[in-house]
């Protein structure tokens, strides 16, 4: 996207007082502190690990970022159908949209977050119109309806953001209230609505170096969002079966409650109806709460829900794969860097997908023939492409059609996970070796015969990953700041700047704007009285800044002459500037980056 552009479509989202404030400081600190005293407040609901896990870690604020709808974009809809190239140039779509995420996996919040997703998910399997993904509702849809049958589609318009706080906590209530039986004895209501109060109120952000807090609904990112939406739509679902009796009789609210299905804020129906109840009907959905608004879609003979495409051809109901206008089918390259299983799975789970879902044999063949296209132009063997379609052919549909999920499995997997490198051995097979020395302790050897431990590999980080982040400024420039954090004991050994020069007239400058919380980079630590240096590489700069002080205060841990030097000549005191920011998390690139620059600026105080 076009960077100033992107910046303008996010600030006039940002700038919306209704949903965001701007704030003059971080509020992560106080943040923590919240769920500190939740934490004591609730002490003997909650385990010795629960409150550890809550409580202690390493907190970074969250980034705002914005996802372009390009599928939404009739702009690009157009460039894409006049171009016959897999890429389109077009800089400044005047009708694109963006969905507003808010990046945090270590914020403050998110920990509390997924502990109230856990706890709360398995109220969403009670609300009445819940699908759980595209094969449940597969399940749902009948083989013929009447003749005059409507397709139809609602949807929200912005959901996250629209849910109000007081919405929300009333309809987490009524659940907790309804069905107390799924929710752990140790959590009582009060301990869950006060902890989601703190995820949804204290939901503090970065874009553009400037603090913002979101003042209403819920943040698109955070753990437990998914299901808190899908619960306050399903208490909306169910005042309107309250209500619907003083529009239409009894026979009509029954058969919304059976025909009404629902994906956090898509829903579907087949109407059996008038034209004229469907708009009595959506003036009252739309009247259900004041920030809650339904936009419809409606027709005779075709309607896409989530990825398949319904299709009524008189009384009869079949069904296709839905894609959108912009999909160009770009999937993964065989000759692409990933495990050889991954790829050689991918054209029987394609066809298994097109086997699942298209009904009609004849329009089955078409697609399974265009996904044969598809992963020829990936460079897919032509003999694996045809096995894996072969085998997806001989299921019975009835078969591809039962659900199974995670919960319903016996055997509790462990998996064992390394970063792929296809240099590498299996691992895993080395591991077991040792799998003896595991049993010896009792724990162990029951945890291990009732487990099954699977071999799983995590990405290694790909161009997209290195070259994008969710963190935004407009800034160019690179400078190294204190974070300003009172308790932070880095602060006062941070050396601000865009660069420093060595004693050997070497300049040595920052590749990106760091600060004490900064990690996984490489640092130069200066000393205060003579100006010698030592380079070093962390994962956290101020947990090393920590090091560093015992080792000067302790002779009996030091282990490296920088040390012993800041201790004598220094008088304990020495300054820190971080300088390279690593793009990986690998540890064995960082000190092999590490080695590079002391070969480079051959430091005194790194010599053994």
């Amino acid at each position: 996207m076009d960077r100033e552009h992107y910046k303008e479509m996010s600030l006039s989202q940002l700038q919306d007082n209704q949903f965001y404030k701007k704030l003059e400081q971080n509020q992560d600190r106080q943040s923590m502190l919240k769920i500190t005293n939740l934490t004591k407040k609730f002490q003997s609901n909650l385990t010795k690990n629960e409150i550890e896990y809550l409580t202690n870690f390493e907190v970074k604020t969250s980034h705002f970022y914005g996802l372009p709808k390009i599928h939404k974009c009739k702009e690009i809809q157009k460039n894409v159908k006049k171009c016959n190239s897999t890429y389109i140039k077009l800089p400044r779509p005047n009708d694109l949209k963006l969905r507003p995420i808010i990046a945090g996996p270590t914020s403050s919040t998110q920990r509390l977050s997924n502990l109230l997703d856990i706890i709360l998910k398995p109220l969403c399997t009670k609300v009445t119109s819940y699908v759980r993904d595209d094969m449940d509702f597969l399940n749902y849809i009948p083989q013929t309806v009447p003749r005059d049958t409507l397709l139809v589609s609602f949807d929200v318009t912005s959901l996250y953001t629209n849910i109000t706080h007081d919405l929300g906590i009333e309809a987490i209530k009524y659940w907790l209230d309804k069905y107390p039986e799924e929710i752990d004895d140790r959590f009582p209501a009060n301990v869950i609505l006060e902890g989601l109060r703190i995820v949804l109120e204290n939901n503090n952000f970065l874009f553009d170096d400037e603090n913002y807090l979101q003042i209403k609904g819920t943040a698109m990112g955070t753990k437990v969002a998914p299901t808190y939406a899908c619960l306050v739509m399903g208490f909306l679902e169910e005042k309107l079966y309250t209500i619907l009796p003083e529009t239409f009789d009894l026979d009509f609210t029954q058969y919304i409650k059976e025909n009404w299905k629902r994906y956090l804020d898509d829903c579907f129906i087949f109407w059996t109806r008038s034209e004229e109840d469907l708009k009595k009907f959506h003036s009252v959905i739309n009247e259900l709460h004041d920030s809650i608004n339904f936009t419809n879609d409606m027709n005779r003979d075709s309607l896409p829900f989530l990825d398949i495409l319904i299709i009524k051809n008189g009384e009869d109901i079949s069904t296709d794969l839905f894609c959108e206008e912009t999909d160009t089918h770009q999937y993964l390259d065989f000759r692409s860097c990933h495990p050889s299983h991954t790829k050689r799975n991918i054209p029987y789970n394609m066809a298994r997908r097109i086997c699942t879902i298209v009904t009609e044999p004849t329009l089955r063949l078409k697609r399974l023939q265009e996904l044969k296209q598809h992963l020829r132009r990936q460079n897919y063997p032509i003999n694996l492409i045809e096995d894996g379609i072969n085998r997806a052919k001989d299921i019975p549909i009835t078969k591809l059609r039962k659900s199974r999920h995670p919960e319903e499995n016996d055997v509790e997997n462990i998996p064992f996970v390394i970063t792929h490198n296809p240099r590498n051995h299996n691992i895993l097979n080395s591991a077991k070796r040792f799998f003896p020395i595991l049993e010896q302790s009792e724990n162990m050897k029951n945890l291990l015969d009732k487990s099954s431990i699977i071999n799983s590999r995590r990405q290694a980080p790909n161009l997209r990953r290195i070259l994008t982040k969710a963190k935004f400024s407009s800034s160019n420039q690179r400078v190294v700041k204190k974070c300003g954090d009172p308790r932070c004991g880095t602060c006062d050994f941070i050396q601000e700047g865009e660069h420093i020069t060595l004693k050997n007239g070497k300049i040595l400058k920052t590749n990106t704007s760091m600060n004490c919380k900064s990690s996984n980079l490489i640092y130069c630590a200066i000393c205060h009285t003579c100006g010698e240096h030592y380079i070093g590489q962390t994962n956290q700069l101020n947990a090393r800044v920590r090091v560093h002080k015992q080792h000067i205060r302790d002779e009996t841990v030091r282990c490296t002459p920088c040390s012993e030097h800041f201790a004598d000549c220094g008088k304990g005191k020495f300054k820190i500037f971080p300088f390279y920011k690593m793009w990986t998390s690998d540890e064995s690139a960082r000190v092999t980056k590490e080695d590079y620059f002391i070969r480079l600026f051959n430091p005194k105080l790194n010599r053994k």
